[in-house]
């Protein structure tokens, strides 16, 4: 029988004749993009509670939480549809049998292990709480560290979920475009890579 996710056995998953799916893509990267702004709106709620300023301002940063969540959602989508456009163009110079949204689907259902993985994500971000300031000056540096995988725990979470998640296209853009796993292995991993050095920064 067949693996109901591409999670443990990708290669075999991808092979299924109803897989990839564009439909399944979007809306494991729809739960992900609305997991990931819950999480960011919950600490950063935490945060704006240590620091130290008026009512005004605090309501003032409470009110910016809003925008601020709905662009993590709409930058989970648009990172999605790059990363896809990336992969692509090399899998179109690789002779791949099908089109982009093949690829989209692909990427997009591999994502489903950013959702296997967010609550030890969730479990890193917050234990950057007991760093939060309480000078509202500081508080760009702080966001700036936590979104820069300062805690070991968010370290180890973005590796491993940039491992896996670059494993599991390889073999998916192998048997989608009919490609030699290897070529598409190494393409993931080193597009993989790229993304996870360029977070670091």
């Amino acid at each position: 029988m067949a693996p109901s996710t591409p999670l443990v056995d990708p290669g075999t998953y991808f092979r299924r004749h109803d897989r990839p799916s564009l439909a399944v893509a979007a809306g494991v990267v729809s739960v992900q993009a609305a997991a990931i702004s819950v999480a960011m709106w919950l600490f950063l709620q935490r945060v704006i509670a240590h620091v130290e300023a008026p009512p005004e301002e605090k309501a003032q940063a409470q009110g910016a939480l809003v925008g601020a969540t709905v662009g993590v959602f709409v930058a989970v989508f648009f990172g999605w549809l790059v990363l896809a456009a990336i992969l692509h163009a090399f899998v179109w110079f690789a002779g791949g049998s099908r089109g982009f949204g093949t690829t989209l689907a692909v990427t997009g259902e591999a994502e489903l292990t950013g959702l296997v993985l967010l609550p030890l994500t969730a479990v890193g971000l917050f234990t950057l709480l007991g760093q939060a300031p309480s000078d509202p000056a500081a508080f760009t540096d702080f966001f700036e560290r936590a979104t820069s995988f300062s805690s070991p725990v968010l370290l180890v979470s973005s590796l491993l979920g940039m491992l896996w998640t670059a494993a599991i296209q390889g073999f998916g853009l192998a048997e989608a475009h009919d490609l030699p796993v290897e070529k598409m292995l190494a393409l993931a991993f080193v597009v993989g890579g790229v993304g996870f050095l360029l977070n670091l920064l």
